[in-house]
């Protein structure tokens, strides 16, 4: 039970995180570029932060 809550909270928190981050990876874009080294690493992140989600999703 405690594990659900756990998992619960934290998909929420990498959802935040990953909206967040892909409104920054669009700001970014906008401003210097798609394929700028700066929306290249931001992009990078969110994927990281897809996979943890990913990983968490499978368990429950």
């Amino acid at each position: 039970m405690q594990t659900y809550k756990y998992n619960n909270t934290l998909k929420k928190a990498l959802l935040v995180d990953i909206e967040a981050g892909r409104e920054l990876m669009i700001q970014v874009g906008l401003e210097e570029g798609f394929t700028s080294k700066n929306a290249i690493v931001i992009s990078q992140f969110i994927d990281q932060l897809l996979n943890q989600l990913e990983k968490i999703t499978a368990t429950d």
